[in-house]
C-alpha cells in the first residue's frame, strides 16, 4: 500500500494512512490533554487505535476521504486532519500532538479543509455541507474556526457542544 498526497499548505502535508502507522496514531491518541476533547475525552489503548486506524483506512477506500495523517516539512507526524461524518455533512475535525500545539497549524490545516471540502463535494451525503463540532468550554478550537470562515448556529441536539458551519451556510439572526 502506498501513501498519497491528499493537500499541502506551506507547512503542512495530509496524507493517506498505511497499516505502519498505527504506533504514530497510537501516541497521538494515547496523550490525555490531545484527547480530552475527542470522543470519550480519555485516552486511547493500542487496540483502540487500531481499531480507529482501521475505520480511517475504510474510510479513504469507500468514500475517498477521513480523518487522514498529518506531517510537517520534515515528514514527521504532528497530528490528524479531516472529516468524519455527522447527520449526513462532512464534520471537519483535526488533532495535534501537543508539542505542536500554538504553531498556528490548526487554523493553517482548517483553512485548507474548508476550501478542499468545496472543491470536492461528496454527492453522497444529502446535506453536501461541512459542520463542525466544539466542546463547550474549548476556546481554542472556537477561535481557529472563526479565523476559517465559520461560525456558531443554533442546534439543539448537540448538547455540551456548539454546533459549527461556514458563515455563509448559516443563516443571520434576525434583528426585528
Amino acid at each position: 500500500m502506498s501513501r498519497e498526497t491528499i493537500l499541502q499548505t506551506e507547512r503542512l502535508k495530509l496524507t493517506t494512512w498505511i497499516p505502519s502507522d498505527l504506533h504514530d496514531l497510537a501516541t497521538l491518541h494515547s496523550d490525555p490533554q490531545v484527547m480530552q476533547f475527542i470522543g470519550y475525552g480519555r485516552p486511547e489503548s493500542v487496540a483502540e487505535s487500531q481499531t480507529r486506524l482501521d475505520g480511517y483506512l475504510d474510510e479513504q477506500r469507500r468514500q475517498g476521504w477521513t480523518k487522514w495523517r498529518l506531517v510537517n516539512r520534515t515528514g514527521e507526524m504532528v497530528g490528524r486532519a479531516g472529516f468524519g461524518e455527522v447527520d449526513s455533512c462532512r464534520e471537519l475535525a483535526y488533532a495535534f500532538r501537543r508539542d505542536q500545539w500554538g504553531r498556528g497549524f490548526a487554523t493553517e490545516i482548517a483553512s485548507a479543509l474548508v476550501d478542499w471540502n468545496s472543491e470536492h463535494p461528496d454527492r453522497e451525503l444529502l446535506s453536501g455541507s461541512l459542520c463542525a463540532h466544539v466542546e463547550d468550554g474549548h476556546r481554542a478550537s472556537m477561535r481557529v474556526l472563526e479565523k476559517v470562515r465559520c461560525r456558531p448556529c443554533e442546534d439543539p441536539r448537540w448538547g455540551g457542544q456548539s454546533h459549527w458551519a461556514p458563515a455563509d451556510t448559516v443563516p443571520r439572526a434576525s434583528t426585528t
